[in-house]
């Protein structure tokens, strides 16, 4: 048992856990990650929306990941037990690195992480590590939440203490993230306390508790049962002790319209049929139409359950889809990186698909050769008419293409000719309709069709 009175304390918009004194409860577990674990952020071993873990220092602090590491591992594995003790229909999804390993978790992933600059006291910490985290990079992506544990100090005295803080995403910015300060109530010196403080600001990571609870107070924490895990004073003991929304009617497995954990896409949903991820995206490419709009298009993917696409562009979630194309946004940029993921109404992400598109020219590799010309030619422009008994001549404005233009198309009445040159001599018995004029790029990319009219041509 703790033996613990562990009090919390709403700080802004974050959910908060102080504590009085020391606790013990999660059992460490060996680990069998490795130190390029630090830079595996993406990809990993898990295909979904996952909770990813890191080990957190302050610019010069001691580096202690690997003593601390094994007992992180046990908070992940009590966690995940308490979780599914509490609903058997859910899971925790963790980030899981891929290694061999003779459990489950002794294969999280953990990320071990110096910060570029030294944070402030408690009231600054949790947005100071959020900000920083988002600028070292691989900390905002949309899929993960993110459970730091902060090893330095955070300028509290007294027998109150902030133990962590939470909140939900903030934007495309900013994902959910859960704090445990662990120089804070005993945090190392026992291993009872880090999994009840991580769990509760998980929870205010995937949204909880929302305004609209019933029971909600103190900062989005709930007042109805004294071992609820969000519950504004935690009196007892272990993990074990705490319930997931006594009553059912706050922010877990409740029949309202507000935030509910139980449907979070980091939960693996057990009573679900679906267990697979999405299909890969195939056929992904960015090309321009003849009005000069740009779309990312790709084939539709296959899941048994209802797929919607999120679109990247340079690593940034700018879109979510549920048909298999998107408004490209060149907006004078030399190149356009897209990434395309399915993802599933359960939370499972099929593997990703990146296409590099340069405006004005097409589809290009990493070093920038083009692949594939995507983009048509301009319209033809300026067509003069000149004209004599037998025949009539037309000549246009070259158009213009950003690879290579390989003639025009000229169609009348029902026949169609190919010219290289912008000018065209036509036997005026031929003409019975308005003529049709088409630039051709060597890809085959057709531009804006230009129309003369008939009454030019008589």
């Amino acid at each position: 048992m703790c033996g613990v009175k562990r009090l919390l304390v709403g700080l802004a918009a974050l959910g908060a856990l102080g504590a009085a004194a020391p606790a013990q409860a999660s059992t460490p577990m060996p680990w069998c990650g490795t130190d390029s674990s630090a830079v595996d952020r993406l990809p990993d071993a898990t295909p979904g929306y996952a909770v990813h873990v890191a080990y957190v220092r302050p610019p010069g602090g001691p580096d202690r990941f690997g003593e601390l590491a094994p007992r992180i591992v046990g908070d992940a594995a009590a966690i995940e037990a308490w979780w599914r003790s509490q609903d058997a229909t859910r899971s925790l999804r963790f980030d899981l690195f891929p290694v061999a390993c003779a459990s489950t978790f002794g294969a999280l992933d953990i990320t071990n992480v110096e910060l570029p600059q030294p944070i402030g006291g408690i009231d600054v910490a949790f947005s100071q590590i959020r900000q920083q985290l988002g600028s070292v990079g691989g900390f905002n992506e949309p899929e993960k939440a993110y459970l730091l544990y902060y090893d330095g100090p955070t300028a509290q005295s007294g027998s109150e203490r902030v133990c962590g803080q939470g909140a939900p995403p903030r934007g495309l910015g900013f994902s959910g993230m859960a704090v445990v300060y662990l120089d804070s109530c005993g945090a190392t010196t026992g291993d009872c306390l880090r999994s009840v403080v991580g769990v509760h600001e998980l929870v205010h990571g995937f949204g909880a508790a929302d305004d609209a609870a019933p029971h909600v107070c103190n900062d989005a924490h709930v007042c109805d049962f004294e071992n609820d895990l969000l519950a504004a004073f935690l009196s007892g003991d272990e993990l074990e002790a705490l319930v997931l929304d006594g009553g059912r009617d706050d922010y877990y497995g409740h029949s309202g319209s507000w935030t509910d954990v139980q449907d979070s896409l980091f939960l693996e949903r057990l009573d679900s049929p679906d267990r697979t991820p999405p299909s890969p995206i195939t056929g992904l490419i960015v090309r321009t139409d003849i009005t000069g709009r740009s779309f990312v298009e790709w084939r539709p993917a296959r899941d048994e359950s209802r797929i919607v696409y999120r679109v990247k562009l340079d690593g940034r979630l700018v879109d979510e889809l549920t048909l298999p194309v998107a408004e490209a946004s060149p907006q004078g940029r030399r190149v356009l990186v897209y990434t395309v993921q399915a993802a599933d109404a359960v939370g499972h992400l099929g593997p990703p698909s990146t296409v590099r598109f340069a405006p004005g020219r097409g589809v290009i590799d990493a070093s920038g050769h083009l692949l594939r010309d995507t983009v048509p030619p301009t319209a033809v422009k300026r067509v003069r008419v000149e004209k004599t008994r037998p025949t009539v001549t037309l000549r246009w404005a070259p158009a213009t293409d950003g690879v290579a233009l390989r003639g025009y198309r000229i169609k009348f009445g029902t026949r169609t000719v190919n010219v290289l040159r912008p000018a065209i001599t036509i036997s005026r018995s031929r003409l019975r309709s308005d003529v049709q004029i088409t630039a051709v790029d060597r890809a085959g990319n057709l531009g804006p069709t230009t129309f003369v009219p008939l009454s030019r041509l008589r």
